[in-house]
């Protein structure tokens, strides 16, 4: 008890001792006064009046203690949700940028090796060696170049073949499909030569995309 004294010692000698004795010496007189009317009354009185606190002090504890806990944990449990949606973005984002991070490899892959003096057009004419005569090459046209980002060109040619059968046409297709680049063929138009039914004019758009050099 002396060291609890001892302790308080500084307190008491404080400016909020001082206001704490203050406090006590205002409230104190009027504390007894309350409590001298309140075991005057009777019995059913002071039964209201227990009952009245008690009510106050659910109001008081339902506005002041429970309501901002509940307030507390609805807003924890939103800012968890948003949390988790976020999350669940993110790794929608991660699949996506792995998604296309394999398909800018396989891109890659399936692209012509940079050069500044590539051309199509010698690459299919040195195909259709073996396959067709020269004199069924109606002709290989360069198309302009088309800019697809700043890593990568589309190139472009228009193979055209005279009077040519089936069996050339597949030679053709599988000496383009054999080349070292993948070099995809769009635009295939096939036509009847004249009156000949086993020959056919044919003309295809081939295209490559390459790499910037």
């Amino acid at each position: 008890m002396a060291a609890i004294d001892q302790w308080l010692a500084p307190l008491r000698d404080s400016v909020v001792g001082a206001y704490f004795r203050r406090a006590q010496a205002w409230t104190s007189p009027r504390y007894r006064a309350l409590r001298s009317r309140y075991y005057k009354l009777d019995r059913r009185e002071r039964l209201l009046l227990q009952l009245g606190g008690v009510i106050a002090a659910g109001f008081v504890a339902y506005n002041l203690i429970y309501l901002p806990i509940v307030d507390y944990q609805a807003g924890l449990e939103d800012e968890i949700a948003a949390r988790q949606h976020d999350l669940a973005e993110v790794r929608q984002m991660v699949v996506i940028y792995q998604h296309l991070k394999t398909e800018l490899t396989t891109l890659e892959k399936n692209t012509a090796p940079p050069a500044r003096d590539f051309s199509l057009s010698s690459m299919l004419s040195s195909a259709m060696n073996g396959a067709v005569e020269s004199d069924k090459i109606g002709g290989i046209s360069t198309q302009p170049d088309k800019p697809i980002s700043d890593q990568f060109t589309q190139y472009s040619a228009i193979l055209k073949l005279n009077a040519i059968n089936l069996k050339q046409l597949v030679d053709v297709l599988f000496q383009i499909k054999a080349l070292k680049v993948p070099v995809v063929v769009s635009n295939l138009s096939v036509r009847k030569h004249g009156e000949d039914p086993h020959a056919y004019d044919v003309e295809m758009t081939c295209s490559v995309l390459g790499k910037n050099a």
